[in-house]
C-alpha cells in the first residue's frame, strides 16, 4: 500500500528539501494581475525581490480552489497513493483545511484520507512534516503519526514581528485606521501563535530596532531553564536578521539556524518579517 504525506507550500520545504514520501500542495499568490502557484511559478527569492522593488504592488493570497484540489487528488490516484496524511497550515489563517474537508469526501472511496490542522505556520509546519515523513519511513501508522506530531506541536512556541504594517493593511490582516496610527507613531507589534493557531498580539514596541531587541529578550525569557532548539525565521533578503542574531548571540544563543519564511506569509505580512520558533525537548 502506497502511503504519502502532503504538506501545504507554506511549510517552505521547497527551500529546505522535500523527502521522497512528501508531496507539496501549492497555495495561490495573486500579484500584479496574475496568479502564481507558490513554489512552482514563484520562488521565495523572486517574490522577495519583487516586494523589495515594488513595495506598493497589489498582492494577495488564497487557499487552493475546489478545482485545484480535485486535480490534486486525481494526481494522487494516478500515482497509486492509497493512504495520505495532509498536514495543513493553521485553519485560523487559511481556508485550506476546510476546503480539503469539503472535497475529500469525493475521494474517500479511492483512498484513505487524513486531514490534519497543524495549528502553525512556516517552519513550524516544516518540522511537523519532516517528523511525519520520518515516522512513515519507520513504519508508523497514520494515527500514530498524528499522535506524535500533535505532541510535537504542543512543544512549540512561535513569536513574530514586522517592520512595516503597509502589507498587513493592504492584505487586510489589520484595519487601515489601526495600521495608519501604528505606522504614524512607529509602533511595531510582536505577536505569538496560540495553541489553536491564531495570531495573538503580545506586545507593542516603539521603533523596529527596539522591537528586535525586545524580541530577543522575550525569546531568552521563554527558553530560560529549558532544553530544546531555537530556529530563526526570515525572508532571504531581510537585513534585520543580522541584529536579531547579534542580540541573541550576546545573550548566549549563537549560531542559530535561520529558516525561510514562506512566500505566502511574506505576501501577507511583508518582506521584513522576522520570527522565532522554540521547540522544547
Amino acid at each position: 500500500m502506497k502511503k504519502m504525506i502532503v504538506s501545504t507550500s507554506t511549510s517552505c520545504l521547497d527551500d529546505l528539501g522535500i523527502p521522497e514520501n512528501v508531496k507539496m500542495l501549492p497555495m495561490n499568490i495573486h500579484m500584479g494581475g496574475a496568479n502564481y502557484l507558490d513554489g512552482q511559478d514563484l520562488s521565495l527569492d523572486r517574490l522577495s525581490r519583487v516586494l523589495l522593488d515594488n513595495p506598493n504592488i497589489d498582492i494577495s493570497t488564497s487557499a487552493p480552489t475546489e478545482n485545484q484540489l480535485i486535480e490534486f487528488f486525481y494526481q494522487l490516484i494516478k500515482e497509486d497513493v492509497q493512504e495520505v496524511l495532509i498536514i495543513c497550515l493553521s485553519s485560523s489563517l487559511s481556508q485550506t483545511y476546510n476546503n480539503l474537508l469539503n472535497i475529500s469526501s469525493m475521494f474517500s472511496h479511492r483512498m484513505k484520507i487524513y486531514i490534519y490542522d497543524s495549528c502553525t505556520i512556516s517552519h513550524g509546519e516544516a518540522v511537523m512534516v519532516l517528523e511525519a515523513s520520518k515516522l512513515l519511513n519507520q513504519g508508523a501508522t497514520m494515527p500514530e503519526i498524528i499522535t506524535q506530531i500533535t505532541a510535537l506541536r504542543q512543544k512549540m512556541t512561535i513569536y513574530m514581528t514586522v517592520d512595516n504594517l503597509k502589507t498587513m493593511i493592504r492584505t487586510k490582516r489589520i484595519s487601515a485606521p489601526a495600521g495608519f496610527f501604528a505606522n504614524l507613531f512607529d509602533i511595531k507589534p510582536i505577536v505569538y501563535l496560540d495553541d489553536s493557531g491564531k495570531i495573538i498580539p503580545f506586545e507593542k514596541v516603539r521603533s523596529f530596532d527596539k522591537c528586535i531587541l525586545r524580541l530577543a529578550e522575550i525569546v531568552v525569557d521563554e527558553v530560560k531553564g529549558k532544553k530544546g532548539q531555537i530556529y530563526l525565521m526570515s525572508g532571504q533578503l531581510n537585513p534585520y536578521i543580522k541584529p536579531l542574531t547579534m542580540h541573541l548571540a550576546q545573550r548566549g544563543y549563537a549560531d542559530l539556524p535561520v529558516m525561510p519564511i514562506a512566500s505566502v506569509s511574506l505576501a501577507n505580512i511583508g518582506v521584513f518579517a522576522l520570527g522565532v520558533i522554540f521547540i522544547e525537548d
